[in-house]
């Protein structure tokens, strides 16, 4: 289970399991021949429905270590996710998050919790799988405390969203929108700008071109595939699409001329398409933002990351744009130069494409310049769709579970008293945590005569809140919502290896007990002595 293998074959007599088993009998095990030699075939406990069995109880013992530290918790998040597995089945994948302060210094965990099978993909049935299944692993659901899911219209609706179904029944779980699907849409969103939208789609199908051919791709640098569902692999295959262009224009040249066939027609259309001067300005200006989108998108994906360090990411990112948009003659001057270089080396000539009639939606540039036609027609239109997403995918309302962070010693100082405490009203009208309005204003006056860190974390305060119980609660309350999914999704990497072709009939239960094995290798393999026990 911890290292992916099939483990049982065609029959019950073959697969891993009955193998290693005959290892073991070479290696000299007698006690081990002995009882597969005379044990009768019903009392061997070698077929596939005891190993179904160890896996199922190994899959209940690792959750119940989960359970429980999440329940000793003072709340916990469910995070879920679904995909569909190789036999078109789909599988709701559930997780939690919550802070553990067992030990001495408080750690946050967000941990799988396994996979369930979905009859149905409307709200009603994933919302009843969830609560079913957390309760069916024990978790305590009054402690229920957020939800962490993407922004489909099923799962984050308002009024009959999966996150609305389950508030109604748990008033304090507060749906959190997964912020690193909230970044793709942001830049989803440019695809509103035609010539950006027609860039990504030269570029992916040049990508395409040369890697479904093993001859075409030796002739090219590699690149990475441009996957619409990997986001930093997305950013990463656009970047160094851009660093290698020189090489692979020169390719599609050379197999629009020499090749036969469709393979002739297809570079011929690609090489086209490529040398035009509005594809060169695009491909620089994507490049450039793409290298500056991966690292944020990157630091997103952490299990320690919260929802103030997500907005915190996010408005230096929009501060960057918005800096870029206010000096864009300076800041375009460097991605034209680099295009006139590029242009330079690939024989290329940078001009301003012909308008074929009157622009309906932007008026038409009164310049001659190349480098102000593009600078107006592409590079602000860019910015301008870049940052208006942002602000609108990022705008948080006025909510209980946002004003949280302002008892960050960094944000209360800009307030006043007064201000403090209206704001510290809403939470206890949500939470009701007792006495928690006297000590957050006493919280207050603590913090405005000691010194701080502006970069202490959330979770650097807790030593702090020794006696501020109220206060401790409520940031751990803040540190328990989750910022993004990516824990969930990462298991489903895992489900692609387990359930393969070659176990397209695999049972859900016996799938679910070998992916919580290996996504939780780390702890099979330092507590076998305690696991074997519990079995």
């Amino acid at each position: 289970g911890t290292n992916d293998l099939a483990i049982r074959g065609k029959d019950s007599t073959k697969g891993n399991v009955q193998q290693l088993y005959a290892y073991r009998i070479e290696g000299g095990d007698s006690i081990l021949k002995n009882h597969i030699d005379t044990a009768a075939e019903n009392a061997r406990y070698t077929s596939h429905r005891t190993q179904n069995d160890l896996i199922n109880l190994s899959e209940q013992a690792l959750r119940e270590d989960i359970v429980k530290a999440a329940n000793n918790a003072v709340g916990f998040s469910i995070i879920a996710d679904e995909t569909a597995d190789i036999a078109g089945t789909e599988q709701l994948s559930l997780g939690v998050r919550f802070v553990d302060t067992s030990s001495e210094k408080a750690m946050i965990r967000e941990e799988f919790l396994g996979f369930s099978p979905l009859k149905d993909m409307d709200a009603a049935t994933i919302s009843d799988c969830i609560i079913q299944h957390c309760k069916t692993f024990g978790l305590l659901l009054n402690n229920l405390l957020g939800q962490g899911y993407d922004g489909c219209s099923t799962m984050a609706g308002k009024e009959n969203g999966v996150q609305a179904k389950i508030r109604s029944i748990y008033p304090k779980a507060a749906f959190v929108h997964c912020a690193s699907h909230r970044l793709n849409l942001v830049v989803n969103d440019l695809n509103n700008v035609a010539v950006i939208r027609n860039t990504i789609g030269t570029i992916k199908a040049i990508i395409t071109f040369f890697r479904e051919s093993p001859k075409r791709r030796s002739s090219v640098p590699n690149i990475p595939l441009l996957c619409e569902t990997r986001w930093t692999s997305k950013y990463k295959s656009i970047r160094i699409f851009s660093s290698k262009f020189e090489d692979i224009y020169c390719q599609l040249e050379e197999f629009s001329l020499h090749a036969s066939g469709n393979t002739r027609q297809t570079a011929h259309q690609l090489y086209c398409s490529s040398k035009s001067s509005t594809f060169l300005f695009c491909l620089n200006i994507i490049s450039q933002y793409s290298a500056i989108l991966e690292p944020v998108t990157q630091a997103l994906q952490a299990v320690q990351v919260d929802l103030p360090e997500v907005q915190l990411q996010v408005q230096n990112l929009l501060s960057v744009v918005k800096l870029h948009r206010g000096d864009s003659d300076n800041y375009f001057r460097d991605i034209f130069e680099k295009t006139v270089q590029l242009a330079q080396k690939v024989d290329i000539e940078l001009i301003i494409p012909r308008q074929c009639g009157r622009q309906k939606h932007r008026s038409n540039p009164g310049t001659i310049s190349v480098e102000e036609y593009f600078r107006q027609t592409v590079y602000i239109p860019y910015l301008d769709s870049l940052i208006s997403s942002m602000v609108s995918r990022f705008c948080e309302a006025n909510s209980a579970q946002f004003n949280l962070a302002l008892l960050h010693p960094s944000k209360l100082c800009k307030l006043n008293r007064q201000q403090f405490k209206d704001t510290m009203s809403t939470i206890y009208q949500v939470y009701h945590i007792d006495n928690f309005e006297s000590e957050a204003l006493s919280w207050f006056d603590f913090w405005k005569i000691r010194e701080y860190k502006s970069s202490q974390d959330f979770i650097d305060l807790l030593p702090f809140t020794k006696f501020y119980p109220a206060v401790r609660y409520a940031l751990l309350v803040l540190l328990t919502l989750p910022a993004t999914t990516c824990t969930v999704e990462r298991s489903f990497s895992t489900l692609r290896r387990v359930k393969t072709w070659l176990r397209s009939t695999m049972s859900d239960e016996r799938l679910s007990g070998l992916c919580m094995l290996y996504v939780h290798r780390a702890k099979v393999n330092c507590k076998k002595k305690t696991l074997w026990t519990k079995l």
